[in-house]
């Protein structure tokens, strides 16, 4: 009898060890990804990131006065040049400011979620080519 109680509490054991090492890779598993988080957040209705192909979401019209800001957001293409992510956190939650203007709205999610979108944005480091072309006229 005891040689069964030996068998099943190791049975046990490596059951709780196998859910442990379950839980531990599902967080990982369920986390989203940088761009996920960036596109769910709607940081594309202001800016673009022309290293991963997105562009800036069309605004809807739902007010008849639409804000219009003066100056233009910029692509994150290459941020991860400039920015390190602990300061792009700091300055998604308005913590931190560029030349004394701070981000224009405060980041909703979650810790785990800011930190995941601010190492995902420092890892953008491809510089956007610009996409306008030059047309130059003569005059005789």
């Amino acid at each position: 009898m005891s040689t069964t109680r030996i068998i099943t509490a190791a049975a046990i054991a490596c059951a709780v060890l196998v859910a442990a090492a379950a839980a531990q890779d599902k967080p990982a598993a369920a986390a989203k990804d940088g761009k996920a988080l960036f596109l769910e957040h709607k940081c594309n209705t202001c800016h673009t990131m022309q290293g991963q192909s997105i562009a800036k979401k069309k605004a809807e019209a739902t007010d008849a006065k639409e804000e219009k800001s003066e100056k233009k957001p910029p692509d994150l293409s290459a941020v991860g040049l400039e920015r390190k992510a602990p300061w792009m956190s700091k300055y998604l939650m308005k913590t931190e400011a560029i030349k004394g203007e701070k981000h224009s709205r405060k980041f909703r999610g979650t810790e785990a979620e800011l930190t995941t979108l601010a190492t995902w944005l420092e890892a953008q480091k491809t510089k956007a080519t610009n996409t306008k072309t030059t047309t130059t006229t003569t005059t005789k």
